[in-house]
């Protein structure tokens, strides 16, 4: 994974057809890899509260431009941390010149190097998946202050792998997924929305984008490029498609 990611943010940052694709599916280019377009971007900033003075972390953050998204369009202090050096290397480098909002930082959420009650809102835009989500917030949700916000996107679905039929269903509503558990161990309350419907016409979205960028994909020898995001496409569209995938925006408040 670590090889793959810092391949795909060398890549990324001056791919043309990638630019173009991240523009038509999730309507502006910030160096998407997942599913949460401009306006579920703009309801995780409404939800959360995010506003000018608030300390923001960004876990999983990658290059930074959801990050430098957020800060510019609130004011707020967003803090990135990612374990891919080259991304954080390139989120410094382009906001250098905004570094009284915005800091970068090499560094695992499961290791996270900050004081407890450093920040107002932690985000996680679909990472929570690179471990058991107990174990990654346990350690996490202290960093909050009392009072603060974890808003998560999250995707529960059956794998490539998986057999459709054998696949639990009572892991898919939205307090029974991976992160709902974990949060419910933990003792934090959380509020969701169904983003279901959302993700399906996302992915549904991305089909015939790509057909049309295929050429330039190739041409710039990118075409691993064009095969992740088909394959995401593709795999999630299997799950959603039979009834075994969900797709939420959790927000959970911590008491301290």
């Amino acid at each position: 994974m670590f090889d793959w990611y810092t391949h795909y943010y060398a890549v990324v940052a001056e791919s043309k057809a990638n630019a173009q694709y991240c523009e038509q599916v999730y309507g502006q280019n910030l160096c998407q890899h997942g599913f949460a377009e401009m306006a579920h971007l703009r309801h995780l900033i409404e939800v959360s509260r995010i506003q000018a003075g608030c300390r923001v972390l960004d876990v999983g953050c990658g290059s930074g431009l959801i990050a430098e998204y957020i800060s510019d369009q609130t004011g707020a202090h967003v803090t990135g941390i990612d374990f891919i050096a080259a991304a954080i290397q390139q989120a410094r480098t382009r906001c250098a010149a905004k570094s009284a909002r915005l800091a970068f930082y090499e560094m695992d959420m499961l290791r996270l190097d900050f004081p407890p009650a450093s920040f107002d809102v932690i985000l996680s835009v679909d990472t929570l998946y690179f471990g058991d989500a107990y174990e990654i917030l346990r350690p996490m949700l202290p960093l909050l202050k009392p009072g603060g916000r974890l808003a998560a996107f999250f995707d529960q679905s059956a794998g490539p792998e998986v057999d459709l039929a054998a696949y639990p269903k009572e892991c898919l509503p939205p307090n029974g997924t991976d992160l709902a558990v974990a949060l419910q161990r933990l003792g934090v309350p959380y509020q969701t929305w169904d983003y279901t419907q959302a993700m399906l016409e996302h992915v549904l979205r991305r089909k015939p984008v790509l057909a049309a960028l295929k050429d330039q994909f190739a041409a710039e020898d990118n075409l691993f490029l064009y095969d992740n995001h088909l394959g995401e496409a593709e795999g999630i569209g299997r799950a959603y498609l039979n009834d075994a995938g969900r797709r939420y925006l959790y927000l959970a408040a911590w008491g301290g």
